[in-house]
């Protein structure tokens, strides 16, 4: 796997061509990152042409998904490149999954520099929307949605390691003996620095991995014509060529491969997903994404339940970084900060399209990337333990801050890219998303067979080709095959703030041993704080109990502000309102990702604990892949952790 720890970021410095124009050289293989003579010209004649794509691509049919793997994701150039033929000859409804290594990843003010070369009026949106999302570098897989049809997979990392995770996840799910068949790479790019200056690019046993992981009739295709990369592909099963090379390059390579196997396509399916919490809606925005036909069911209306507070809290619950890759809390976080900040771009494009008059204000954003301090709480380690844990990562992610604003806490933390979700306006995009429709309804019962599966609600029965049960804490009663999870009631307060004064709030969200933060809901300002944390109670009934308990955390982290909270509610004690929702909570405190038991068809999303905001993108998207027998964004370490099967959950909770 990746060592998190051995990531390094790409040195590189900048000369000037024949032409005036600046290039990025490496300094570790002393070796351009594009042709001098065009580097948009070579990669369509290299890797478009030379892997045939301009065809591949016209006549792919509806719904297809088409795979490209890369070795040496460099600038980009070619990911570009490739989006661009994509948009001219792919039909609206074929996918686009490209896969791309990088041990030494530039850094994002690098690529801008690099990628600046080739905007015009066609290449500046497909950069703008690479560069808005160019994750931090941290070594894994990072999966960016460029457009609804083009998902790329940047693992940062050895290129050896990296295809070997997604084929050694990839055979732990073929073994299943319920899986369906798993999607290969269709193309591949060769784009390492020159062979005699990065060897590693070109090894045998790459080469040998290049050939389990690809599709019948795979194409392959690379600047170089070296002997040993020519004789290393034949030797791994590939047919190659020599081909005319670009530009003063004699020669260039191309290859394909003959495997006894039928490709695998999936075809849009009818889908139920039982539950319209936060799992419930991102699993229908990740399979919808694919083409399949969505209906959500819920007896109440999207966004309620455990998922309706008036704002959640998003912030990461990080470990080492020598582990983050393996750590759900940490890649789901750096997933969901992309789909939220996307989400908020959606919602820009609906006001637009639905034309606010000047009496109607906007929706407010999905995500208010306000940052958040965090006191790094609970923890049984002590302060430089904690403060050790978070030195390596990325300053963007997390550093240390000094703790004069907040003596109670031995350690302090910011968060950059943490905030608040707004609940209200994730409601707004589902209930106006035309690719899923919603049902308010109660479900009683799912049967499933090799077929498809039946949803029976209290108004009838209906067909679908598989289901997904996302229905917290009440999942367990659609099937007989789920864990039951336990159930952690959690009470959130909130107050208007007629009383406070503005000043004397933080700044930022607070995490301590629960959090707080400050919110606006139609002009009217607010403070929440909670939540609380009772074992087995499924009671949504507010507590004045549990307001005081909520009132107790917060005078402890923040002991000036909660007087002055405590002041306004003996002023008006009746100002102070709340929410209750049930969380569902493994003995390992990972979700359930997955088939249910040995019932084919049937799938599940569910025991988040409270973690669901942060959890439930990355893994809705895990779950539509393994639907649709796509490649996954995470390794087989992760996967093991989500399987709904695995040993952990046998026993029974209270036997654990």
């Amino acid at each position: 796997m990746p060592n998190s720890q051995h990531l390094q970021a790409a040195s590189i410095h900048w000369q000037t061509d024949a032409q005036g124009h600046t290039v990025p050289v490496s300094d570790v293989f002393d070796d351009v990152y594009f042709s001098q003579a065009g580097g948009l010209a070579e990669t369509h004649y290299v890797f478009l042409q030379g892997n045939h794509l301009p065809d591949r691509f016209g006549t792919l049919h509806d719904h297809q998904r088409f795979v490209i793997a890369e070795t040496g994701f460099g600038t980009g150039l070619n990911f570009l490149a490739t989006c661009l033929l994509w948009a001219d000859t792919a039909p609206p409804s074929a996918r686009l999954h490209f896969i791309s290594t990088e041990k030494f990843p530039l850094s994002i003010a690098d690529l801008c520099t690099a990628l600046g070369a080739w905007r015009d009026e066609r290449t500046t949106p497909w950069i703008d929307a690479l560069l808005e999302q160019y994750p931090l570098l941290m070594a894994g897989c990072h999966r960016l949605h460029i457009s609804e049809t083009i998902t790329l997979d940047l693992w940062f990392g050895d290129a050896y390691e990296s295809f070997g995770s997604i084929l050694a996840t990839s055979t732990a799910r073929l073994a299943d003996a319920h899986a369906d068949a798993i999607q290969k790479v269709d193309a591949w790019f060769l784009d390492g620095f020159a062979p005699s200056k990065n060897s590693e690019l070109w090894s045998d046993e790459l080469f040998a991995l290049m050939a389990q992981l690809s599709a019948n009739h795979a194409t392959v295709a690379t600047f170089t014509a070296a002997g040993f990369v020519r004789r290393g592909l034949m030797g791994a099963g590939f047919i190659t060529k020599k081909i005319k090379g670009f530009g003063h390059k004699r020669e260039m390579l191309t290859a394909h491969i003959d495997k006894p196997t039928t490709n695998h396509t999936a075809q849009p399916k009818s889908v139920a997903i039982i539950g319209a919490g936060i799992s419930g809606v991102m699993s229908a925005i990740a399979l919808s994404r694919r083409g399949h036909r969505v209906t959500v069911f819920d007896k109440h209306a999207p966004m309620s339940g455990a998922s309706g507070n008036p704002r959640a809290l998003l912030a990461p619950k990080l470990t080492l970084l020598n582990q983050a890759m393996h750590h759900l809390p940490t890649v789901s976080f750096l997933y969901a900060y992309r789909q939220y900040s996307a989400m908020n771009i959606k919602l820009d494009k609906f006001d637009k399209l639905i034309k606010l008059d000047k009496d109607t204000q906007a929706h407010p954003a999905v995500f208010e990337m306000t940052g958040v301090v965090d006191f790094l709480l609970p923890s049984q380690k002590s302060a430089e333990k904690r403060a050790e844990q978070i030195a390596d990562y990325p300053h963007a992610l997390i550093h240390r801050i000094d703790n004069d604003a907040y003596p109670t806490a031995d350690i302090t933390s910011f968060v950059p890219m943490g905030g608040l979700i707004n609940t209200a306006s994730i409601r707004t995009l589902i209930e106006h998303d035309d690719k899923i429709s919603f049902c308010q309804t109660t479900i009683e019962r799912i049967t499933a067979d090799a077929d498809g599966v039946t949803v029976m609600a209290q108004d009838g029965q209906t067909r679908f080709d598989a289901a997904v049960i996302c229905a917290g804490f009440e999942s367990e009663c659609l099937s007989d095959a789920l864990f039951v999870c336990r159930k952690i009631r959690g009470q959130l307060s909130w107050l208007e703030l007629d009383h406070i004064a503005d000043a004397s709030l933080p700044s930022h969200p607070v995490k301590y041993d629960g959090y707080c933060a400050s919110f606006c809901d139609d002009g009217v300002s607010k403070f929440l704080f909670g939540a609380s944390f009772v074992r087995n109670s499924t009671d949504t009934t507010i507590s004045d109990d549990e307001h005081k308990f909520n009132q107790d955390k917060l005078n402890l982290a923040l002991p000036t502000l909660g007087k002055q909270i405590t002041q306004a509610l003996d002023d008006k004690p009746n100002k102070l309102d709340g929410k209750v929702g049930i969380r569902a909570q493994t003995p390992d405190y990972h979700p359930l990702v997955g088939q249910v038991g040995n019932k084919p068809n049937l799938y599940t999303l569910y025991g988040m604990g409270s973690k669901g905001f942060s959890f439930a993108p990355l893994c809705a998207e895990i779950l539509a892949d393994v639907i649709d027998g796509g490649i996954l964004p995470i390794d087989k370490t992760l996967l093991d952790k989500l399987n709904p099967n695995r040993p952990r959950l046998q026993t029974p909770l209270s036997d654990v």
